[in-house]
Protein backbone atom coordinates (compact mmCIF):
# COMPACT_ATOMS: atom_id res chain seq x y z
CA UNK A 1 0.00 0.00 0.00
CA UNK A 2 3.01 2.55 0.75
CA UNK A 3 3.99 2.77 -2.76
CA UNK A 4 0.59 4.43 -4.02
CA UNK A 5 1.68 6.99 -1.41
CA UNK A 6 2.92 10.46 -1.37
CA UNK A 7 1.07 12.97 -2.73
CA UNK A 8 0.57 16.56 -1.38
CA UNK A 9 -2.89 18.10 0.08
CA UNK A 10 -3.47 21.49 0.97
CA UNK A 11 -7.03 22.11 3.48
CA UNK A 12 -6.95 26.34 2.92
CA UNK A 13 -9.45 29.36 3.14
CA UNK A 14 -11.36 31.09 5.12
CA UNK A 15 -14.43 28.56 6.21
CA UNK A 16 -13.65 26.14 9.03
CA UNK A 17 -12.78 22.58 8.96
CA UNK A 18 -9.09 22.60 7.67
CA UNK A 19 -7.79 20.63 10.74
CA UNK A 20 -10.81 18.97 11.24
CA UNK A 21 -10.45 17.31 7.75
CA UNK A 22 -6.66 16.83 8.28
CA UNK A 23 -7.61 14.69 11.96
CA UNK A 24 -10.16 12.43 10.18
CA UNK A 25 -7.41 11.76 7.75
CA UNK A 26 -5.18 10.61 10.70
CA UNK A 27 -7.93 8.80 11.84
CA UNK A 28 -8.68 7.32 8.65
CA UNK A 29 -4.58 6.33 8.23
CA UNK A 30 -4.49 4.63 11.63
CA UNK A 31 -7.59 2.42 10.56
CA UNK A 32 -5.57 1.36 7.51
CA UNK A 33 -3.01 0.52 9.65
CA UNK A 34 -1.20 3.16 8.66
CA UNK A 35 1.48 5.38 10.73
CA UNK A 36 1.16 9.29 11.11
CA UNK A 37 2.82 11.87 12.38
CA UNK A 38 0.75 15.25 13.34
CA UNK A 39 2.95 18.86 13.70
CA UNK A 40 0.50 21.32 14.88
CA UNK A 41 1.49 24.74 14.84
CA UNK A 42 -0.08 27.66 17.21
CA UNK A 43 -2.17 25.25 18.81
CA UNK A 44 -2.27 24.06 22.55
CA UNK A 45 -4.28 22.23 24.57
CA UNK A 46 -6.51 20.36 21.37
CA UNK A 47 -9.06 18.50 22.31
CA UNK A 48 -7.63 15.55 19.49
CA UNK A 49 -4.34 15.53 21.09
CA UNK A 50 -4.71 12.94 23.49
CA UNK A 51 -7.27 10.23 21.46
CA UNK A 52 -4.50 10.80 18.84
CA UNK A 53 -1.90 9.53 20.85
CA UNK A 54 -3.97 6.71 22.12
CA UNK A 55 -4.45 5.91 18.31
CA UNK A 56 -0.56 5.55 17.98
CA UNK A 57 -0.42 8.84 16.29
CA UNK A 58 3.13 10.96 16.78
CA UNK A 59 2.19 14.06 17.79
CA UNK A 60 4.66 17.21 18.14
CA UNK A 61 3.25 20.77 19.27
CA UNK A 62 4.75 24.41 18.76
CA UNK A 63 2.48 26.18 20.81
CA UNK A 64 3.54 29.55 20.42
CA UNK A 65 0.46 31.86 20.24
CA UNK A 66 -0.66 32.15 16.49
CA UNK A 67 0.41 35.33 14.56
CA UNK A 68 -3.26 36.21 13.86
CA UNK A 69 -4.15 36.59 17.96
CA UNK A 70 -0.95 38.62 19.01
CA UNK A 71 1.38 41.58 17.57
CA UNK A 72 4.87 40.21 17.63
CA UNK A 73 7.59 42.51 18.75
CA UNK A 74 10.87 42.70 16.61
CA UNK A 75 13.35 40.76 18.88
CA UNK A 76 9.67 38.11 19.61
CA UNK A 77 9.06 37.93 15.81
CA UNK A 78 13.44 37.20 15.15
CA UNK A 79 13.05 34.43 18.32
CA UNK A 80 9.83 32.97 17.08
CA UNK A 81 11.49 33.03 13.37
CA UNK A 82 13.82 30.58 14.38
CA UNK A 83 11.89 28.55 16.47
CA UNK A 84 9.25 28.15 14.19
CA UNK A 85 11.43 27.04 11.36
CA UNK A 86 13.68 24.59 14.27
CA UNK A 87 10.59 22.82 14.87
CA UNK A 88 9.75 21.92 11.18
CA UNK A 89 12.79 21.09 10.48
CA UNK A 90 13.04 18.75 13.40
CA UNK A 91 9.10 17.32 12.25
CA UNK A 92 10.46 16.97 9.03
CA UNK A 93 13.61 14.84 10.05
CA UNK A 94 11.27 12.84 12.39
CA UNK A 95 9.30 12.02 9.08
CA UNK A 96 12.06 10.89 7.30
CA UNK A 97 13.64 9.02 10.19
CA UNK A 98 10.59 6.96 10.59
CA UNK A 99 9.12 7.06 7.60
CA UNK A 100 5.73 7.71 8.49
CA UNK A 101 2.63 7.08 6.18
CA UNK A 102 1.01 10.13 6.43
CA UNK A 103 2.53 13.55 7.74
CA UNK A 104 0.40 16.45 8.39
CA UNK A 105 1.29 19.99 9.76
CA UNK A 106 -1.53 21.70 10.41
CA UNK A 107 -1.48 25.35 10.52
CA UNK A 108 1.45 25.44 7.67
CA UNK A 109 -0.59 28.44 6.20
CA UNK A 110 -0.12 30.87 8.56
CA UNK A 111 3.59 30.15 9.32
CA UNK A 112 4.33 31.14 5.41
CA UNK A 113 1.92 33.98 5.11
CA UNK A 114 2.86 35.22 8.38
CA UNK A 115 6.70 34.83 7.33
CA UNK A 116 7.62 32.87 10.37
CA UNK A 117 9.38 30.55 7.79
CA UNK A 118 10.84 31.15 5.02
CA UNK A 119 8.46 30.10 1.69
CA UNK A 120 12.59 28.46 0.15
CA UNK A 121 13.20 26.34 3.24
CA UNK A 122 10.23 25.11 3.35
CA UNK A 123 9.50 24.09 -0.11
CA UNK A 124 12.89 22.35 0.19
CA UNK A 125 11.18 20.80 3.54
CA UNK A 126 8.70 19.08 1.51
CA UNK A 127 10.92 18.17 -1.56
CA UNK A 128 12.82 16.29 1.20
CA UNK A 129 10.18 14.82 2.42
CA UNK A 130 9.99 10.43 1.68
CA UNK A 131 8.87 9.70 -1.44
CA UNK A 132 5.74 7.30 0.04
CA UNK A 133 4.77 9.65 2.42
CA UNK A 134 1.57 11.46 2.36
CA UNK A 135 1.51 14.74 3.51
CA UNK A 136 -1.23 17.21 4.36
CA UNK A 137 -0.78 21.03 4.90
CA UNK A 138 -3.86 23.07 6.57
CA UNK A 139 -4.44 26.63 7.43
CA UNK A 140 -5.01 30.03 5.68
CA UNK A 141 -2.82 32.48 3.13
CA UNK A 142 -0.90 29.40 1.09
CA UNK A 143 1.44 31.44 -1.68
CA UNK A 144 0.45 30.21 -5.02
CA UNK A 145 3.70 27.96 -5.48
CA UNK A 146 2.25 25.84 -2.31
CA UNK A 147 -0.86 25.69 -4.47
CA UNK A 148 0.77 24.26 -7.16
CA UNK A 149 2.90 21.94 -5.67
CA UNK A 150 0.06 20.23 -4.14
CA UNK A 151 -1.55 17.47 -5.62
CA UNK A 152 -4.81 17.86 -3.85
CA UNK A 153 -6.17 21.90 -3.03
CA UNK A 154 -9.80 22.01 -0.82
CA UNK A 155 -10.82 25.06 -0.15
CA UNK A 156 -12.81 25.64 2.91
CA UNK A 157 -15.28 28.79 2.41
CA UNK A 158 -17.05 31.05 4.84
CA UNK A 159 -20.70 31.35 4.38
CA UNK A 160 -21.69 31.34 8.06
CA UNK A 161 -20.29 30.70 11.12
CA UNK A 162 -21.53 31.33 15.06
CA UNK A 163 -18.17 33.51 15.31
CA UNK A 164 -20.13 36.28 13.10
CA UNK A 165 -22.56 36.43 15.98
CA UNK A 166 -20.02 36.57 18.83
CA UNK A 167 -20.07 33.13 19.85
CA UNK A 168 -16.74 31.97 20.45
CA UNK A 169 -14.90 28.88 19.93
CA UNK A 170 -15.90 25.76 21.73
CA UNK A 171 -13.75 23.15 22.89
CA UNK A 172 -14.78 20.11 21.57
CA UNK A 173 -16.75 21.12 18.53
CA UNK A 174 -14.05 24.16 17.39
CA UNK A 175 -10.87 23.05 18.82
Amino acid sequence: MRKELGLIHIYTGEGSGKTSAAMGRALRARGAGLSVLVAQLFKKDCSEEKELVKLGVKYLQYSSQHPFFKKYSATELKSEIEKCTLFLKKAFEIAKKDSYDLFIIDEAGPAISYDLVDKKIFIDLIHSKPKNTELIMTGRGFPQEFIELADYVTNMTHEKHPFDKGIKARKGIDY
